[in-house]
């Protein structure tokens, strides 16, 4: 486990932007009415810390990509394990984006309006 943290992990931003995005989508549903009864901006705190989780799954791969990875399958090739640290890369970037915007959009939007 130290070891996958210390060279990173290939397939973590695959897995870490697609389940902070489901995350954010279900929290933003569920605390929406929440938010309104109190009047305290909660959704974009819960975004940001969601965005961190993207980011971290995002530096993992990153790392797994310079470092060689730590991969739990030693039967892949260097090359199947650069790609999925890319995808991972990517994958955490594009999802931690899109978390990041549905925080924003709830700063714009009253979520008192129905």
């Amino acid at each position: 486990m130290i070891q996958s943290l210390r060279t990173g992990v290939s397939w973590a931003g695959l897995l870490a932007g697609p389940l902070a995005w489901a995350l954010s989508t279900q929290l933003n549903y569920a605390l929406v009415s929440w938010q309104c009864a109190h009047e305290l901006p909660v959704i974009p705190l819960v975004a940001l810390a969601l965005v961190l989780i993207c980011l971290a799954g995002g530096v993992l791969s990153w790392r797994a990509l310079r470092l060689g990875g730590a991969s739990f399958r030693p039967d892949r090739t260097i090359g199947t394990e650069r790609f999925l640290a890319l995808i991972g890369i990517l994958s955490a970037l594009l999802f931690g984006l899109v978390v990041l915007m549905q925080g924003a959009a709830s700063l714009v939007l009253d979520s008192c309006i129905r």
